[in-house]
């Protein structure tokens, strides 16, 4: 599986769709060019280029129907139709080594395929309502991670006993349903991404995620050319992320309408022709307490002065010069050395004025010379910064929230104000910053 990583991913370099299905089908971001990671965030489709899984959940839902009806026409066996419609989702577990969101959704399919096996009455909400659980009892952390949060959202409604037929009005209500959640945990959310999302998911629901997986499997014999078929879906995703980016954001308020009229819906309508198109009254309600809680005066936000980026034995520490506080002091630099002048200027300094590394002085000069030939190393004083012991609550709370080997963690003095970077956002007490 390392081995087709990396070669799916070598081969991608320069190429827009190939990269977009290694970054979605495999869960390797880093495939696709930071420029396009930027118009998906803000098209609203970042999710799409991760091991989602809210993708896996509207995936496998989708997919279970037709493929029990095949398993059933094909041998007549109840348990051959389950294994079949359990097949996608096995491949995609498979293809990105076992990601925990993607695992989360699969628990939650298995449990709907064991009830269809043992002939039990099968009830979505419960076994959710289980699956969740069990999941928070094994590990309450994870009852901070917006991805559980998204991933049983999106499983909630597909579920639900009024949830309707047709992927387009599926992926419609999963899209709103998961904006109370988006707006609490990253500060915003896009209309314009509601939008993108009807036309992605589908999209990459039955054209990039089944082809790629075909086309990953198939790679040992026809290499990265077996890919193909799925870079065409993927170029659609990828023009359609550039054209939603571009597009003016609605004003909030044109957000709040649609909640109101929801509701007002919801109590007045009793046509389920209607109903099928109009958001659920939970989400409607979400939408509106999102908007209320957002809008809200918040202290001023305390001063930042140092972003720490690793584990808790060994971090990278990036602090303002004092003289120039657009320019970086970096003290024990781990990352490639490449990686140094896009996360600096995505830190918002426009340059480096010191690299230092006491225990591993080359390290310091391979960055240091990568960030002169970009033209950021500059000179200047630094203070000594804070010590890695201060910084481990920090960093040890922010890996169990994100459950991630490495954490990204900024705060203001002494620790005051301390940030996790989830998701593209700073997410912390006084709410999220891009």
């Amino acid at each position: 599986m390392a081995e087709l990583r990396e070669a799916t991913t070598r081969a991608s370099r320069g190429d827009a769709a190939l990269g977009f299905v290694v970054a979605s089908v495999l869960g390797q971001p880093a495939a696709l060019a930071p420029e396009r990671r930027t118009e998906l965030r803000r098209a609203g489709l970042g999710h799409v280029v991760a091991v989602s899984g809210m993708n896996v959940a509207v995936a496998a839902a989708l997919v279970q129907g037709p493929l029990l009806r095949a398993g059933l026409l094909l041998g007549g066996s109840l348990t051959l139709a389950a294994a079949l419609a359990w097949l996608p989702v096995l491949a995609y577990l498979g293809v990105t080594g076992g990601e925990p969101p993607a695992l989360r959704a699969a628990v939650m399919f298995g449990l709907a395929q064991l009830a269809t096996l043992t002939g039990r009455p099968g009830h979505g909400l419960t076994a959710l309502a289980w699956t969740a659980a069990a999941m928070l009892a094994w590990r309450p952390a994870w009852g901070l991670d917006p991805g559980l949060h998204l991933s049983l959202a999106a499983m909630a409604i597909l579920v639900h006993p009024s949830a309707p037929r047709g992927l387009v009005a599926q992926s419609w209500r999963v899209s709103f349903g998961t904006l109370p959640i988006v707006l609490v945990h990253f500060g915003q959310a896009s209309l314009i991404g509601v939008a993108a999302n009807v036309i992605a998911v589908p999209v990459f629901t039955l054209w990039v995620l089944p082809l790629g997986i075909a086309g990953m499997v198939a790679a040992q014999w026809w290499g990265p050319e077996a890919l193909r078929p799925a870079a065409l879906g993927g170029q659609v995703i990828i023009d359609l992320a550039g054209l939603a980016a571009r597009v003016p954001e609605p004003p909030w308020w044109l957000m709040a309408g649609m909640a109101v009229v929801g509701l007002a819906l919801r109590l007045t309508v009793r046509r389920p022709e209607v109903l099928r198109w109009v958001p659920g009254m939970l989400p409607c309600v979400g939408v509106l307490a999102a908007l209320a809680y957002l809008g809200r005066e918040r202290s001023p936000e305390p001063p930042r002065e140092w972003v720490a980026i690793g584990g808790s034995r060994s971090a990278a520490i990036i602090v303002p010069a004092p003289a120039d506080r657009s320019l970086a002091c970096v003290r024990d630099p781990w990352l490639a050395p490449e990686a140094w002048p896009e996360l600096l200027a995505a830190l918002g300094f426009r340059g480096a004025a010191a690299v230092v590394a006491p225990r591993s002085p080359p390290a310091a000069a391979v960055v240091q010379a990568e960030l002169e030939r970009a033209g950021m190393m500059f000179e200047g004083t630094c203070p000594e910064g804070p010590a890695l012991k201060s910084l481990r609550i920090h960093l040890e709370g922010c890996q169990a929230r994100t459950r991630l080997r490495r954490a990204v963690v900024r705060a203001g003095p002494e620790g005051v104000g301390a940030e996790c970077w989830i998701g593209g956002v700073f997410v912390g007490a006084t709410g999220p910053e891009r």
